[in-house]
Parts: C-alpha cells; sequence; structure tokens
C-alpha cells in the first residue's frame, strides 16, 4: 500500500516537473532573442533559468525511470524493456555529449533532456500551453519595446530604415514565432476557425510585414492562413477534400504523394545539393535571387568549415542586434537554411538522426489518417528551408512529436517481443 501511495505521489508530481522546467526555459530561450540581453545582468540570469531547466528536467528522466524500474515485479520482459530503454538512454546521451564537446555547444543537451523529459505528456495539452505563452511573450516584447524598456532597433532595405525588430536581434524574428503560433493554432483547434477570425490573422500578418519587411515571412504565413481559410467556408472545403480524398486514393499517384510527403525534408536536402551541384544554373541562381542568397552561404558555409562525423565549433555571425548593415555585411558568417545548418552544426550523425526522426513522425500522421495536421507538419520543413529553426524547440515546438520514437523500448526489442509473440500463438 506504502509503495501504491509512493508511486501516485510521484506520478503525480512528474508532470508539473515537466511543464516547470518546460516554461523557464522558454522563457528564457526566447527572451535570448530579445534585446533584454542589452540589460546588464539580464543574460547572466536567462543562462542560470536555462541550467535550472536542464536540471529539473533531468530529475523528470530519472524519475520516469525509477518509477519503470519500481513496476518490473520481478518479470523478465519488463526488465528487458527497462534495459533497453536505459541503453536508448545512454546511447543518444553519449551521442549528444560528444557533439556538444566537438561543437563547443550545448543546446542540442537541452533539447535531448526537454525531449525526454517529455515523455507521458499529452502533446496536444503542450501545444496549448506552448500557444498562449508565445502569444504572451510576444505582446510583453512588443510592449517592452513600445514603451522603451528595451530598444526597437530599425534596420535597412534599399537606402530606407524600415524595418522595425519590434524588441528581437532582427526583424525576422516575430515572423518566425508567428508562423509556429499559427500552426500551434491550427493544429490544436478541432474544428475550422470562422472565416473572419482567419481575416483577422491575415490583418495582423500583413501589419507585421508593414512593421519588419520581411517578405519570406509574409509568404508562408499567407499561405499557411489561405489554406485555413479554405477549411473555414463549407462551400469550398467540403468540395476540397473530396478531391483531396480522390487524388491520394488514386492507385500510384496517391501512393507517390503520401510517401514523397514524408520524405519531404530528404527531397528538399536532395533538391538543395542539386543546386549546390550547379550554382551557375537557371534554377540555382532564380532560387537563390528568391530566397535572398540562402544557396550561395550552404556553399560557402560547406567550402569553409567542411563536413564532419561529429560537431564543428564554428563562430556563427549573423545580423544579432547590429544594424550598421555595411559592417555587417563585411563579417556576415551565418547559414539560414536549416539542414546545412544543422549538418555544418551538428554533424553527419546528427543530421542523420533527425531526418530520420522526422520522417517517422510524418509516417505516423499519415497512418493515423490526419491529413491536415500532416500537411502542417510538412509546412514546417518548407519554411526551414529558409531560416534556421529546425532545432530550435522555443520556436519549434513539434519537435515533441517525436518523444514516443526517443523514449519507447528500441524497435529491435519491440520485434523480439512480437516474435516471441507469434511463437507462442
Amino acid at each position: 500500500m506504502a509503495q501504491l501511495e509512493t508511486r501516485s505521489r510521484r506520478e503525480a508530481l512528474a508532470e508539473p516537473l515537466f511543464f516547470f522546467a518546460y516554461l523557464v526555459f522558454m522563457v528564457a530561450t526566447v527572451l535570448q532573442t530579445t534585446m533584454y540581453t542589452e540589460i546588464r545582468v539580464a543574460p547572466q540570469v536567462f543562462i542560470a533559468m536555462r541550467y535550472l531547466a536542464f536540471a529539473v528536467a533531468a530529475v523528470k528522466v530519472l524519475l520516469d525511470l525509477y518509477g519503470d524500474l519500481t513496476r518490473v515485479d520481478g518479470q523478465r520482459e519488463k526488465l528487458l524493456d527497462w534495459f533497453s530503454v536505459v541503453a536508448k538512454y545512454l546511447g543518444m546521451s553519449a551521442l549528444v555529449v560528444a557533439v556538444c564537446v566537438t561543437a563547443d555547444e550545448r543546446s542540442l543537451a537541452f533539447l535531448l533532456v526537454l525531449l525526454l523529459a517529455a515523455r507521458g505528456v499529452k502533446t496536444d495539452k503542450l501545444f496549448r500551453v506552448t500557444l498562449w505563452l508565445q502569444i504572451f511573450l510576444a505582446v510583453f516584447v512588443f510592449l517592452s519595446a513600445a514603451s522603451g524598456v528595451i530598444a526597437d532597433l530599425v534596420f535597412e532595405r534599399g537606402g530606407v530604415f524600415n524595418r522595425h525588430a519590434l524588441g528581437y536581434w532582427f526583424p525576422s524574428y516575430i515572423m518566425s514565432y508567428y508562423f509556429f503560433v499559427l500552426l500551434l493554432l491550427f493544429w490544436t483547434r478541432k474544428a475550422p476557425l470562422h472565416w473572419r477570425t482567419v481575416a483577422l490573422l491575415e490583418g495582423f500578418n500583413l501589419l507585421l510585414y508593414l512593421l519588419t519587411d520581411a517578405r519570406l515571412g509574409l509568404l508562408v504565413n499567407t499561405a499557411l492562413i489561405s489554406v485555413e481559410f479554405f477549411r473555414s467556408v463549407e462551400r469550398i472545403r467540403v468540395p476540397l477534400h473530396r478531391f483531396v480524398d480522390r487524388i491520394l486514393g488514386a492507385r500510384g499517384l496517391g501512393t507517390v504523394l503520401r510517401w514523397g510527403w514524408a520524405l519531404l525534408p530528404e527531397l528538399l536536402c536532395a533538391f538543395l545539393v542539386l543546386l549546390m551541384k550547379f550554382p551557375t544554373s537557371k534554377l540555382a541562381v532564380y532560387t537563390d535571387y528568391f530566397l535572398s542568397n540562402r544557396i550561395y552561404y550552404a556553399i560557402r558555409g560547406i567550402q569553409k568549415y567542411g563536413i564532419h562525423l561529429l560537431g564543428n565549433p564554428i563562430e556563427w555571425v549573423g545580423y544579432g542586434a547590429r544594424t550598421d548593415m555595411t559592417a555587417v555585411e563585411k563579417t556576415y558568417n551565418f547559414v539560414d537554411c536549416s539542414y546545412p545548418y544543422v549538418l555544418l552544426n551538428f554533424g553527419v550523425l546528427i543530421f542523420v538522426g533527425l531526418l530520420f526522426c522526422l520522417f517517422w513522425v510524418s509516417v505516423r500522421l499519415g497512418r493515423k489518417g490526419d491529413l491536415y495536421r500532416s500537411f502542417l507538419f510538412g509546412i514546417i520543413f518548407v519554411y526551414c528551408f529558409v531560416e534556421p529553426r529546425l532545432l530550435e524547440v522555443h520556436m519549434n515546438t513539434f519537435l515533441f512529436l517525436t518523444v514516443p520514437l526517443l523514449t519507447r523500448p528500441p524497435y529491435l526489442r519491440l520485434w523480439q517481443k512480437q516474435r516471441q509473440k507469434e511463437k507462442t500463438s
């Protein structure tokens, strides 16, 4: 009886522990992308908050493993499962620690511990919490900049200083946050939004564009909002769903579309390799012009740093709170496309593992038949082709969809159990 009470208390404590760690981490990490970092002691406070979140999340991971061990009750199958999970955790941790050492960056370790700590937390609940937290932080940063608590940097384009950063380091930050807020909003809604609400979202998108002049953000957000608009109008939604079902149900074509969408990150990487292989072709030139030199900086980064099995200690230099564009352009050293950024920064092993995890989530969504959520998840890959946000969990909360893959027993153990069941049946 005492053991049951102890177990229930531990299980009741697990979720609050995770959300405490997650909220502290999110607040600190988001504010680290703002001009609050220019306040005297703020950077040290944010760093301390991140380490606190890391420690609490690690305690949650250990409590989960201890709880699993107490449920073994002498059963050999459960004990083998527990050992397989522990071995999986240790293997992932060893790889991430090695990459953090070689890349001289701790963000990957923070990400892994947060993902492992999210075990047992419902994804939709996590997404709803993140949605309101992101809205609150965006309003807080905007009001801080509007009231003069922090600076609202203004950047130049075409000889005119008209790009407001709205309290962040660079104008595109708020557009990136808005993109992921839209995804969270559309994901967590069980029914389509009213068309007036959709129009209001697009109006806010246009307002942000007028303030920031972030053109790529405007295009991607408008495309996302347009899809939600089509889903919000009954006369459009019903025939659209019929058309999509007919296309996906077609023999051959439907299979190609489903697997092509699941393999979208890999296809985008293949497209990037093609453009880099023929950088002077018209396709590469026009694509690079449209994407504001994303291809050029990716090629230059690979030529300069090379591709390593583990991480590479690169000192990235971006715009970060610097408005002197003449000086910035001389020292600018950043890869905005997420795929070469991850490959250069964290190496081949993390890059391949990330692609596999994303593919696994896409296939899982497709098998559930949730086409709209599968679409929303795929849009992230398209957006991250032009922005380095793929592994930034404070923006890309959808990384938590990989938690079941990371935390359950390895496939080999599950396969052995299935084989054993087939033999005894």
